[in-house]
């Protein structure tokens, strides 16, 4: 098998039992915005919305497209494509309209693609180069903007949440034993993938560790700096968490990356619901909310098919979902 079907997989995991729905009012349902071609490596992982408009990044290819709520497509960006030696996953625009983009590296080959983090100015276009780097950075996933602009990135590989300031300068904002990977759940990944989808809010930062099944709650002291740990979802059942987003009550959406996978609400109690579970999700990996797309507020989400590609053939094709109406 290569390297790529086995390190693909690491993002996927099957669907675990599901509890009770608790979600949206019974109008809301899943629809299609658009597909992806599996055999041209098209295969949708980071999301983020930025003028009305979805950005998601095809992993292996290294590229942006943008995605309007007609599902027409267009190319944005590009960092260096890895194929199988690395992938271009969480993305997120600062207030200027510049787009970061998050790479990893998946072997040690100095012809993968320098892992780090790569800056599109406003209008699109290519990076060549990361804006930010580090020696501990191996697998950046998940990324969020501070208050003051500066970024918080998560590392799947080393179990860290790097700070990056703005003109660059990368440094440990938690390496919390929380946050690293473990094999405990026994899950089918290749490396035991620890801190993924990340929230920034002015008192905590809550992170999904995916091999641990775990939500994670690090609360921020007054300089900023991270402070006590808490986990408010830990449970082999909910592995696979992935990309996160902080809901308008507070609650968090999580894909729960799966073939099919499902879309879950967790309380700040730590009270788990699902949104939605079905062949569409097949691998959800990012999710975010539209406040107005196609003139209602709807939660986008990104679905891989990591699982069903490396396992020959996916059905249904990568790519962006809706699901809403949301409340």
């Amino acid at each position: 098998m290569r390297l790529f079907a086995i390190v693909t997989a690491a993002t996927c995991l099957l669907a675990c039992s599901s509890e009770s729905d608790r979600g949206p009012a019974p109008e809301a349902r899943f629809q299609a915005v658009t597909s992806f071609d599996p055999k041209a490596y098209e295969l949708a992982e980071g999301l983020t919305v930025h003028d009305g408009a979805a950005y998601v990044s095809l992993a292996p290819l290294g590229s942006i497209v943008r995605v309007g709520a007609d599902g027409q497509r267009t190319p944005y960006a590009s960092v260096p494509a890895g194929y199988d030696k690395g992938y271009a996953l969480g993305i997120d625009f600062d207030t200027e309209g510049n787009l970061y983009v998050l790479a990893t590296r998946n072997v040690d080959d100095p012809a993968a693609p320098t892992p780090g983090i790569y800056k599109i100015a406003p209008g699109g276009g290519s990076a060549t180069t990361p804006f930010a780097t580090d020696p501990d950075m191996k697998f950046p996933n998940g990324i969020a903007f501070d208050g003051d602009g500066s970024l918080l990135v998560t590392d799947s590989a080393t179990g860290k949440i790097f700070h990056v300031g703005s003109d660059g300068e990368v440094d440990t904002w938690s390496d919390a034993p929380e946050l690293q990977g473990s094999t405990e759940c026994q899950l089918p990944l290749p490396f035991p993938i620890g801190a993924n989808g990340i929230v920034v809010t002015p008192q905590s930062v809550v992170v999904t560790n995916t091999s641990r099944g775990a939500l994670i709650r690090i609360e921020r002291q007054s300089d900023g700096s991270a402070g006590s740990v808490s986990t408010l979802v830990g449970d082999c059942r909910w592995g696979g968490l992935d990309g996160l987003a902080q809901d308008s009550d507070g609650s968090f959406v999580v894909a729960q990356n799966g073939a099919p996978g499902r879309v879950l609400r967790i309380q700040p109690s730590g009270e788990v619901s699902v949104l939605y579970a079905g062949q569409a999700a097949d691998g959800p990996a990012s999710v975010a909310f539209a406040a107005d797309w196609n003139g209602q507020r709807t939660l986008l989400v990104t679905s891989s098919a990591f699982f069903s590609v490396s396992m020959a053939g996916a059905s249904p094709a990568p790519g962006l979902g809706s699901y809403g109406p949301m409340p």
